[in-house]
């Protein structure tokens, strides 16, 4: 057995006595450890975490010395069962989503509730302890109890455990501490997160109180049951689909393509390696999304609830709406920069994302980078990504174009004002730029109808008002259109919005400023000089861009 934190001295004194003096040493060790500052500079922050920007260094040092002068009163005070049955049931309600009581809950619980005497020396130690939470290099940090597994079932001890969170993200175990004969003696072996599976373990933490103001968004999705299998997908498994949340559901472009205005979805995520993350105790990890387009416009901040360990490295399946992607707006690439949320004040960071360049971001001061990846337009909707320490996927709905096709008229309705008998108005969004002359590649007006004198036309309805600004000709080999126009339909008539005169490509690209509309007419002059009376389209495609 190691020795005791307190010796008592065999003076006879009182109980109280006893307390205020074994309390003594660890109350001056606090005050040392408060003055010394600089002497904890050797106590690792957690790996990852912005410098120079971010917490003080010895922050998170001077939190476990705090924490650890709470060890002797609590203890005391735990040795009444009523004060350990409501510490475990304000910790059962997960008020937050982890199992965690706030020690300022439990003192005035306790006291309302007249299962402690409130001028008890020892309490007032206890309460004063608290007391030194609310001003922390500025910041107030709450304090708590966290009791790992407690909503699995651990089952209560009749002689508490406690443990602090160490400061130290790196370790994988700390010291245990129990009252035994008034005293407060240090467990013959560390504690870990395994032991704290099967075993209840009282954990002094301080409590990650998360500011999802400026903009952030709450992700409304329900995490797996805590007791659902884990999904193992490959990186296009599960697309399309909300899997095991309770997310939109959101019904990807089957191509796994995007199109230009289509609604972009965080799909899922998972973090194969918690404790990369977070450090040992510190309870469920709480992941944040920052999305910015290149320039640094900012898409989407999401701020996603507690999840526990050993479940965050299974799929998570939010399907969370992050905007329409406009190229327009938003560029070509976007970068995903995951976040691990571990409170403290708000600070600005400056972080260099991949391909997006230098970025200033809000964090929290005690927050954990956790990665970035850069996230193309062009790129398949059924790519896993990863930052290194998160895996993610996107997915895509609808857009201009609504089959996962930028070219809009492949989703379209197709009609000509004739067609010649062998030939085919379907050929023309068929998807085929073959420029073979005849019927089994192209669409041609019927015969006698001569275009020089009664213009032929073979247009695409979209079903719905698209935007438009470039619509590409393919014709037929040796037998080029030589005039034409595009038209688009403002609900009334026919609008020219480009003229195309002498010419002699096999492929044309004609653009114009932007129109929305739900028709667009490709309407034939002239055909080739030695054929004029007759027009043919092999491919008609509209864009928006």
């Amino acid at each position: 057995m190691n020795p005791p934190i307190d010796v008592p001295d065999g003076s006879g004194g009182s109980r109280a006595g006893l307390l205020r003096r074994a309390a003594l040493p660890l109350v001056v060790a606090l005050c040392l450890a408060l003055v010394a500052g600089p002497a904890h500079a050797g106590v690792s922050s957690k790996p990852g975490k912005p410098t120079g920007t971010a917490a003080v260094p010895s922050v998170d040092a001077m939190i476990e010395a705090r924490l650890q002068a709470l060890i002797l009163p609590l203890l005391t005070a735990a040795e009444n069962t009523m004060l350990q049955v409501l510490i475990r049931d304000i910790a059962g309600r997960q008020f937050d989503g982890d199992t965690n009581a706030l020690l300022s809950s439990v003192i005035s619980e306790a006291e309302e509730s007249y299962i402690v005497h409130p001028q008890d020396q020892n309490w007032l130690h206890l309460k004063n302890g608290v007391a030194q939470f609310q001003n922390i290099s500025g910041f107030a940090y709450p304090p708590q109890i966290y009791i790992p597994n407690l909503d699995e079932w651990v089952p209560p001890a009749s002689t508490p455990t406690v443990a602090v969170a160490p400061a130290d993200q790196t370790a994988t175990s700390t010291a245990g501490y129990q009252l035994q004969n008034g005293q407060v003696v240090t467990l013959p072996t560390p504690l870990t997160e395994q032991y704290a599976e099967t075993n209840e373990v009282w954990v002094l933490s301080v409590n990650e109180v998360v500011d999802t103001g400026g903009g952030t968004t709450i992700a409304s999705w329900t995490p797996p049951a805590e007791d659902a299998p884990d999904e193992v997908a490959g990186p296009a498994a599960g697309v399309g689909t909300a899997g095991a949340g309770a997310g939109t559901q959101a019904a990807c472009n089957p191509t796994g393509l995007r199109n230009n205005r289509g609604q972009e979805y965080l799909h899922r995520f998972k973090v194969p390696s918690p404790s990369s993350l977070g450090g040992l105790f510190e309870g469920k990890l709480e992941m944040k999304l920052i999305v910015v387009a290149q320039g640094g416009a900012h898409v989407k901040t999401i701020y996603f609830g507690k999840i526990k360990k050993k479940h965050i490295t299974g799929w998570q399946y939010p399907d969370h709406f992050l905007t329409t992607w406009d190229y327009a707006a938003y560029g070509p690439v976007w970068g995903y920069q995951w976040v691990e949320v571990d409170g403290g004040p708000n600070v600005s960071v400056t972080l260099n994302i991949k391909v997006i360049g230098s970025v200033t971001l809000a964090f929290q001061s005690r927050d954990d980078p956790a990665g970035d990846a850069p996230v193309w337009n062009n790129e398949s909707t059924y790519l896993q990504y990863s930052t290194g320490l998160v895996d993610f996927g996107v997915c895509s709905v609808g857009g201009d174009g609504g089959t996962g096709h930028d070219n809009l008229a492949r989703s379209g309705t197709v009609s000509a004002s004739s067609t010649y008998w062998d030939y085919s108005v379907n050929r023309i969004n068929d998807g085929s730029t073959n420029t073979t002359l005849g019927g089994l590649h192209s669409w041609a007006n019927a015969g006698g109808t001569y275009p020089p004198l009664t213009p032929e036309w073979v247009q695409v309805d979209f079903g719905v008002n698209k935007a438009v600004s470039r619509v590409v000709v393919y014709t037929s080999l040796g037998y080029p259109i030589r005039d034409f126009d595009i038209q688009v339909w403002n609900g009334i008539t026919f609008i020219t919005v480009a003229q195309v005169t002498g010419n002699t490509q096999l492929v044309r690209t004609v653009t114009f400023g932007q129109r929305t509309t739900r028709l667009v007419r490709l309407l034939g002059k002239h055909g080739p000089t030695h054929q004029p009376g007759y027009v043919r389209v092999n491919e008609f495609e509209a864009y928006p861009v």
